[in-house]
C-alpha cells in the first residue's frame, strides 16, 4: 500500500510531462491503482485481526488474574468499576492497537515518504511541508500531555458514573426505605457534570490538534500554488504532483490526532487494566504446616464479620463420611465452610490438607465447596451440569435432579437446554442451592463443605441430603447443621462458640458443653407463628414449633412459584409478600399482599398437589416456614416418630396410595430394611393400611373445639 502511494504521483507526473497518451504509463497508473486499494483492504482485514486476537489474549489474561485477585471478592474496587475494566477499557486498548496496526504506522511512514519525494521533485515546497510538520509535532506535543490528564480523568468520571448506576440498582430498598431519591439524584448529575465538563475539555483539545494538522497542509498547499504562478505553466506536471505528495503529508498529519487520542486512551485503559493484572494474590498459601494426614487446623485464628474471633486452634478433623459443623449466632458457617476449602484467608495459622495448605492450586482442587449464596448461571441446566461433567448423558441429568427433588424443573424450563436468566432468576433460592449439591456431587468429590443451605435446615428433607453427601463424598463432608436432629445423624460435631473449638458426637456434647445444650433449647417465640391454622393441638403445636425453618428474601425474589411442588407453608415473620396467578393466557396478575402474622401456601396433603400460585417478596423479608412431612407428621400424631416413620406417611399422603414394590425408588434415603421396619410399625397402629395391595396412610384429623368444631359437626349434618 504505501509502495503505489509512494509512486503514484511520480507517473501522473511522467504521464503529464509527456503531454500525450503513454499505453504503458496508463497502466502502469491503473496497475498501481488497483495494488492500493487490494493492498488496503488485506492491511485493514489483517491488522483488525491480529488486533481482535491480541483482545482476546489480553481479555483472556484479565479474567484468570480477577480470579485470583481481592477484587473477586469487590476488595478495593466497586463491581461496575472491575466490569469496565474488562469491557470498555479492554475494547480502548484493542482500537489503540488496531489504530496503530491499520492508520499510525502507515501515516508516520507516508509522511516521512512524501516528504522525502517531495523535497527532490520540488524542493521548496519540501522544505515548506517539512518546517510545517516540525511545528505541529512540536505543538502536538504540548497539547498530548494536557489531553492525556484529561482522558485519564475522564475514564476515571466514566467510571464513577457507571458505578452510582450500579449502586442505585443494588441498594434500591434503602434509597426507597430512607427516601434518598433526591440525593442520590444530586450525585448522579454531579457526577454527570463533571464528565461532561472533562469531555468538552477533551474534544476542545482535540479540536486543536486537527486545526493544526489542517494548518500544516494548507501551509504546502499556499506554497505549491505560490510557487507556480511565479514560474508559470510550463512546470504543470510537477505542480501536480507536488500537489499529490502534499495531500499524502496532510492525510497522514490529519490521522494523527485520532490516532494517537486513541494511543492515550488505550494506555490510559492499560493503566487501568493493570491494577487487576498487577494486583497481588488474593489468597496467600503458607509453606506445608503440618504432619498430620486429612483436614487440621493449625495455630487457627480468624475473625468473623460480627466481631467474633477464634485463636490458637490446633485440631486434626476425623476421617469420617459426615461432620456436622455448628455455629452461635456470631460465628458465620459459611465463612468457616470458604476457610476449609480454601477460598478464603484466616487472620493467623493455616489449614491443611495432608500437611499441605488448602489454598495451594494442587490442593484446593481436592476440596469442593457449595455455599449457602449458591446462585446459578444464565446458561441451561444441562450446560451447568456439563461444565463440570462434560460427559454426562440427559438422562443422567434426569437422574440427578430427581435425587435431589429437582424432577420439575425441566418442566419449568422448557427442557435442559433453555438459559435459567441471569444469575439463575428463574429458579428460588432453595432450587439454586440443590442444583449446585447436584452438580457438585456428581464428581465425587474428596471432602466437601456445605453452608448453611435451606434443604438442611429442616430435618425431614435434610436427613435425605447427608445420606447422598455419606454414598457421595470419598472421604468427609463438612455440613452446617442447624437441627439437632441432623447433627445427632453426623458421625461427629464441630462446634464453634466463644469458648473455642469442640469436636466429638452430639450426645457427648449435650452432655459436656453447657453452650451447645443451651443452643439446641433455645425455641422460637409461639406468638410470631400461628399453628392453629393447621388444626394440630396444642402439645403437638409446641413441639412443631422447634421445626420451624427462617428464611429471608431480598425484594422480586421468588419464595415459591406456580406449579412448585407444594413442599411447606410459610408465615411472615417481616416485610410483606405478594400472592401472583398466572391465567389461561399467561397473564399475570396480583391476588393478594400478605404482612407479618400472615401465611401462604396451605397444604392440603392431597397426592400430588402443585402450588396454584407463585409468591414473591416486595420488601426485604423474614418468613418461618414448616415443611410437608413435618406438617403431615403433626396431623397424623406422628410426630414423635423415627424419621423413616415420617417419610413413609410422608411419601404416601404426597403420593397418594403406592404399592409396596413402588415405594422403596420414591424414598432413595432409606434402605429396604428400614423401609419395612417403618411399615411394619405404622400398620400395627393404624396409621398405615393397605387396601386392593396398595398402602394408604390415614389421616386422623384433629382440630380445636368451638366455633370450628361446630362448623364441621353442622358440615357433616
Amino acid at each position: 500500500m504505501l509502495f503505489s502511494q509512494a509512486f503514484l504521483p511520480l507517473t501522473v507526473e511522467h504521464l503529464l510531462k509527456e503531454g500525450k497518451w503513454d499505453a504503458r504509463l496508463a497502466v502502469e497508473l491503473v496497475l498501481l491503482a488497483l495494488l492500493q486499494l487490494f493492498a488496503s483492504l488485506l492491511s485493514h482485514r489483517a491488522g483488525h485481526h491480529v488486533a481482535n486476537e491480541a483482545g482476546t489474549s489480553l481479555r483472556r489474561a484479565v479474567f484468570r488474574k480477577l480470579l485470583r485477585t481481592p477484587f473477586l471478592k469487590q476488595q478495593g474496587l466497586a463491581r461496575a468499576s472491575i466490569v469496565s475494566r474488562h469491557t470498555a477499557d479492554v475494547d480502548r486498548v484493542c482500537d489503540a492497537f488496531e489504530a496503530t496496526l491499520i492508520e499510525g504506522i502507515p501515516a508516520v511512514i507516508r509522511i516521512v515518504q512524501s516528504l522525502i519525494i517531495l523535497s527532490f521533485l520540488e524542493w521548496r515546497t519540501g522544505l515548506a511541508m517539512t518546517v510545517a510538520s516540525i511545528v505541529f509535532l512540536i505543538v502536538r506535543t504540548g497539547i498530548g500531555r494536557s489531553l492525556l490528564t484529561i482522558d485519564r480523568q475522564r475514564l476515571d468520571a466514566s467510571s464513577t458514573v457507571g458505578e452510582l448506576v450500579d449502586e442505585t440498582i443494588t441498594s434500591s430498598p434503602s434509597i426507597a426505605g430512607s427516601h434518598l431519591a433526591n440525593w442520590q439524584g444530586q450525585r448522579f448529575s454531579n457526577a454527570v457534570g463533571t464528565l461532561r465538563q472533562l469531555t468538552d475539555r477533551q474534544g476542545a483539545k482535540i479540536a486543536q490538534l486537527v486545526a493544526g494538522a489542517n494548518a500544516a497542509g494548507l501551509v504546502g498547499l499556499v506554497v505549491v500554488v505560490s510557487g507556480a504562478l511565479i514560474r508559470g505553466g510550463e512546470n504543470l506536471a510537477a505542480v501536480a504532483a507536488s500537489l499529490l505528495y502534499v495531500e499524502g503529508v496532510v492525510k497522514g498529519l490529519e490521522t494523527l490526532p485520532s490516532w494517537i487520542r486513541g494511543v492515550q486512551q488505550g494506555v490510559v485503559s492499560q493503566i487501568r487494566i493493570d491494577t487487576i493484572l498487577q494486583s497481588p494474590e488474593r489468597l496467600t498459601p503458607s509453606p506445608t504446616t503440618s504432619s498430620s494426614a486429612g483436614l487440621s487446623l493449625v495455630d487457627l485464628a480468624a475473625q468473623f464479620d460480627s466481631g467474633e474471633t477464634v485463636r490458637n486452634i490446633n485440631l486434626v478433623l476425623p476421617q469420617v463420611p459426615v461432620i456436622g459443623l455448628v455455629c452461635t449466632t456470631r460465628v458465620d458457617p459459611d465463612y468457616l465452610c470458604a476457610l476449609l476449602s480454601g477460598d478464603a484467608n484466616p487472620t493467623a495459622g493455616a489449614i491443611a490438607l495432608d500437611g499441605h495448605d488448602v489454598r495451594h492450586d494442587s490442593v484446593k482442587e481436592r476440596i469442593w465447596s457449595v455455599p449457602a449464596n449458591s446462585s446459578s448461571f444464565n446458561d441451561s441446566i444441562g450446560e451447568i451440569f456439563r461444565g463440570i461433567h462434560p460427559v454426562i448423558s440427559d438422562s443422567e441429568i434426569l437422574s440427578a435432579l430427581s435425587r435431589f427433588g429437582l424432577a420439575h424443573l425441566p418442566q419449568l424450563t422448557t427442557g435442559l437446554d433453555m438459559p435459567l436468566g441471569p444469575g439463575g432468576e428463574q429458579l428460588t433460592r432453595n432450587e439454586r442451592q440443590r442444583l449446585a449439591l447436584a452438580v457438585v456431587l456428581l464428581a465425587r468429590p474428596e471432602y466437601i463443605t456445605v453452608g448453611p443451605i435451606l434443604a438442611l435446615a429442616d430435618a425431614d428433607t435434610g436427613l435425605p441430603l447427608l445420606q447422598l453427601l455419606k454414598e457421595s463424598v470419598t472421604s468427609t463432608a463438612i455440613v452446617s447443621i442447624n437441627t439437632a436432629e441432623l447433627a445427632e445423624a453426623t458421625d461427629a460435631v464441630l462446634f464453634i462458640d466463644t469458648d473455642g473449638v469442640h469436636l466429638t458426637t452430639h450426645r457427648e456434647l449435650l452432655m459436656t458443653s453447657a453452650n451447645y445444650a443451651h443452643h439446641w433449647a433455645q425455641r422460637l417465640a409461639t406468638d410470631e407463628v400461628d399453628l392453629s391454622v393447621l388444626g394440630i393441638p396444642d402439645g403437638d403445636e409446641r413441639t412443631l414449633l422447634t421445626r420451624l425453618v427462617t428464611e429471608s428474601y431480598s425484594p422480586g425474589e421468588v419464595i415459591y412459584r406456580q406449579g412448585d411442588p407444594a413442599d411447606r407453608i410459610v408465615f411472615t415473620i417481616a416485610g410483606r409478600v405478594e400472592i401472583v396467578g398466572t391465567n389461561a393466557q399467561g397473564d399475570e396478575r396480583r391476588l393478594a399482599v400478605l404482612g407479618p402474622g400472615n401465611h401462604c401456601g396451605d397444604l392440603r396433603l392431597s397426592p400430588g398437589e402443585q402450588r396454584a400460585e407463585t409468591v414473591r417478596a416486595l420488601d426485604d423479608v423474614v418468613v418461618r416456614s414448616l415443611s410437608r412431612e413435618a406438617i403431615s407428621a403433626g396431623m397424623t400424631g406422628l410426630l414423635d416418630r423415627t424419621t423413616a416413620e415420617r417419610q413413609v406417611v410422608a411419601t404416601l399422603l404426597r403420593h397418594g396410595p403406592t404399592a409396596l414394590s413402588d415405594l422403596a425408588p420414591l424414598m432413595p434415603a432409606l434402605t429396604d430394611d428400614q423401609i419395612t421396619q417403618a411399615l411394619a410399625l405404622l400398620e400395627r397402629d393404624g396409621a398405615v393400611t393397605q387396601d386392593s395391595g396398595k398402602l394408604r396412610a390415614v389421616q386422623k384429623r384433629r382440630s380445636r373445639t368451638g366455633a370450628a368444631d361446630l362448623l364441621d359437626r353442622l358440615t357433616d349434618l
